[in-house]
């Protein structure tokens, strides 16, 4: 696959997310445009962080309203991008009531809307999906069963489900159908990275999000008396 061109413009979808907006700021830093796909780009207050690292580089940055669930939303935003980084994907592991819809349809359909979008997209060379170690194991105690007890991408979570665990299943179903939309096309080659749990300083004031209240709670007592259940 060829070099990326660092004076095409890339894509970031979820822009608003923790992890997002950190690689919003890096690309800017790079001298590189960003077009960056968010639920509403008129909401000051979850866009405003960014809007500031537009100001403070030379680079350019774009805002696009698109849902995950809406056919087409992508096609848009795309449009002379070369690379493709889709990190927009539900991130909560309690409080789920319709895992269906809350989680698994969206993360799914999500990555389907993106990539056929990246097809459509023939300046597209390289897409890059947010996925997680979830994808490759769920219940710790599966270590186990892997071969040498170590986990490589030759594994998958094969134990999670709508009903135990569904964001590791949602995301687990989310690069399944990555893969198999890319092996359907010779445009754009596909990387997936799987972290763990990803932790550090905020470049937004909203504590709203997983990751911030997670470290919120490591530092406020919530976690004293024990691990969390997952």
């Amino acid at each position: 696959m060829s070099t990326i061109d660092k004076t095409k413009p890339g894509l970031v979808t979820g822009g608003t997310g923790y992890m997002a907006s950190w690689i919003i700021k890096m690309l800017l830093e790079e001298g590189i445009n960003v077009n960056a796909t968010v639920r509403d780009p008129s909401d000051i207050q979850k866009v405003e962080h960014l809007t500031n690292l537009a100001e403070e580089s030379e680079a350019q940055l774009k805002l696009f309203k698109a849902d995950l669930l809406d056919p087409g939303a992508f096609d848009e935003p795309v449009q002379g991008c070369e690379l493709v980084i889709h990190t927009a994907s539900p991130f909560f592991i309690s409080g789920i009531k319709n895992p269906q819809e809350e989680l698994i349809r969206p993360a799914k359909e999500g990555t389907r809307n993106v990539l056929q979008a990246a097809n459509r997209a023939p300046m597209v060379k390289r897409v890059v999906l947010t996925s997680s170690v979830v994808a490759i194991y769920g219940d710790n105690i599966y270590i186990k069963s892997a071969p040498g007890g170590i986990f490589t991408e030759k594994e998958w979570n094969v134990t999670s489900s709508a009903e135990h665990r569904p964001y590791a299943y949602s995301k687990t179903i989310a690069e399944k159908e990555a893969w198999a939309i890319a092996k359907e096309q010779d445009q754009w080659d596909l990387l997936t990275i799987n972290p763990g749990w990803i932790l550090g300083p905020s470049l937004s004031k909203r504590k709203d999000s997983m990751s911030i209240g997670t470290m919120i709670q490591f530092g406020d007592g919530t976690y004293k008396s024990g691990v969390p259940e997952y």
